[in-house]
């Protein structure tokens, strides 16, 4: 088993306190994605078990692309959609993918200021959208993909193990 930041929760902070209640979002979001690719294999990630479905690695690749757009205009100021990454398609690319919404998070709670000043593109230059498409944008998009994993998986016969979202618990070990 791979230790991760987001292997547990632990009690939620006041979610009206600044940027809280987001970066309690991406930690639950955070929270899902590490326990729905717990014991991936190869195989699983490259398999595509649905005709015309991306396959996990697909999926994977997606993320990462999702969740570092938010990370580099909370970062930058600003960010451009740059497609899906080639590379984080493996079994332990969820690591890389909360590395990153690690990162954004501390951004989020060291520098509230960060998310006003915000602004994604998209398509063009000319598509300019404000913070506020972050949450609707790549991060809910990021909560659908975590969802198509854990479904994946079971269409595999191969599911997740049972963590406890609502409670932020692991799965138990017996």
């Amino acid at each position: 088993m791979t230790a991760t930041p987001f292997d547990q929760l632990s009690s939620p902070a006041d979610p009206t306190d600044g940027n809280e209640g987001l970066a309690r979002l991406l930690e639950g979001l955070g929270f899902r994605l590490r326990w729905a690719c717990e014991g991936l294999s190869e195989a699983d990630c490259a398999a595509e078990p649905v005709d015309g479905a991306w396959s996990i690695g697909e999926q994977l690749a997606h993320l990462t692309a999702l969740v570092r757009w938010g990370r580099r205009a909370l970062e930058d100021g600003s960010a451009g959609w740059s497609g899906n990454v080639e590379d984080n398609r493996h079994p332990l690319a969820y690591v890389e993918i909360l590395e990153d919404l690690s990162a954004t998070i501390e951004l989020l709670r060291s520098t509230p200021k960060a998310l006003s000043a915000a602004e994604l593109t998209a398509g063009s230059p000319d598509h300019v959208f404000s913070a506020g498409y972050l949450v609707n944008g790549p991060w809910a998009d990021a909560l659908h993909h975590v969802g198509q994993i854990t479904l994946l998986r079971k269409i595999l016969g191969r599911p997740a193990p049972a963590a406890q979202p609502f409670l932020g618990q692991p799965p138990s070990a017996g």
